[in-house]
């Protein structure tokens, strides 16, 4: 999973600074421009439809190793401690990442509704730039964070796949 979502996060970050480069360099743009104004729209629908996915996999990935976790722990009788056992590490590790990858989408659809906003004359620019800013830096530190739990939950799965084995045999 580590490297799935570095692949992804690493092309959503591309993304993203991209997206937030074209506007900048092209603050006066509205759909009458013409071809610049295309292609930031073009490029910030491509960057928020996988950004959404990058935070929905990591969100469905947890979801589905803390329920293998559980089976796994009550299949096999591993030791699980109410406090720090295998699933109450899971749960830890979902509920630091759940704010993140809830958070971040919501924020990259409230920009991109702000664009649409801007775009028809209904907001003043900066609304939309001050949204796109923020969705850059808090995206950032959500993969940062999310590679971490990652990381973590990933080690956990390692080490209860060799109490299996230990015990297979």
């Amino acid at each position: 999973m580590r490297i799935i979502f570095a692949g992804l996060a690493f092309w959503n970050t591309i993304f993203l600074v991209y997206t937030v480069y074209l506007g900048h360099t092209h603050t006066h743009m509205t759909q009458t421009s013409g071809e610049w104004w295309h292609d930031h729209f073009s490029v910030a629908l491509i960057t928020s439809i996988l950004t959404c996915l990058t935070h929905s996999v990591v969100y469905i990935h947890f979801l589905g190793t803390s329920k293998g976790i559980k089976e796994a722990v009550d299949a096999f009788s591993l030791p699980n401690d109410p406090e720090t056992g295998f699933e109450r590490r899971a749960k830890r590790y979902k509920a630091r990442m759940r704010p993140l990858a809830m958070f971040a989408p919501i924020l990259i659809i409230v920009t991109a509704w702000l664009g649409a906003a801007y775009d028809t004359h209904r907001i003043a620019w900066w609304w939309h730039a001050t949204f796109a800013y923020f969705s850059l830096v808090f995206n950032l530190m959500a993969f940062v964070m999310e590679h971490r739990v990652i990381t973590e939950n990933t080690a956990m799965i390692r080490e209860i796949n060799r109490l299996i084995v230990a015990k297979k045999q």
